[in-house]
């Protein structure tokens, strides 16, 4: 089984990554950094991977030594990507953990609970859950690993 991170913040990269070799030791586990380099991996892969981990908030370019911010980060990079799997017919399975509980800026800011329902109403099937991620809380592990084996033991 292949598992997909596409997350930017190195440290929740780093321990979701963990995570998933804990839990699910048999997977294999590649990571983006960024909007363009997920949806390359999630095109180029979507007939292998078994899962996406989806960040919400992510810059549209990996870091480099040219641009070392990889652009401005992108509140609802995550629906862009999805929008853009829907669109070519890319149905990786995906769970969005994000650390945010709101999304956007006012007028147009959307809370977790709404972001659920949209993700839910625009993007099922592809679309299969979400997980609040907060370091300080070990609630997240349990949410996750239910999520991913639902996904990967139908």
């Amino acid at each position: 089984m292949k598992i997909l991170l596409i997350e930017d913040d190195e440290e929740k990269s780093r321990v979701i990554s963990d995570f998933v070799r804990e839990e699910f030791p048999d997977a294999e586990l590649d990571t983006a950094r960024s909007f363009n380099s997920g949806l390359r991996l999630a095109i180029k892969g979507g007939l292998y991977y078994s899962c996406m981990l989806l960040d919400m908030s992510m810059p549209n370019f990996d870091v480099t030594t040219d641009d070392p911010s990889g652009g401005n980060p992108e509140s609802f990079a995550g629906i862009d990507l999805l929008s853009q799997m829907k669109i070519r017919r890319v149905n990786i399975p995906t769970i969005v953990v994000t650390m945010f509980d709101k999304f956007g800026d006012e007028p147009n800011r959307v809370s977790l609970v709404e972001l659920v329902e949209k993700l839910e109403r625009d993007y099922a099937p592809i679309f299969r859950g979400l997980t609040h991620y907060n370091l300080a809380e070990d609630g997240w592990r349990a949410s996750l690993k239910k999520q991913i084996s639902e996904v990967i033991y139908k």
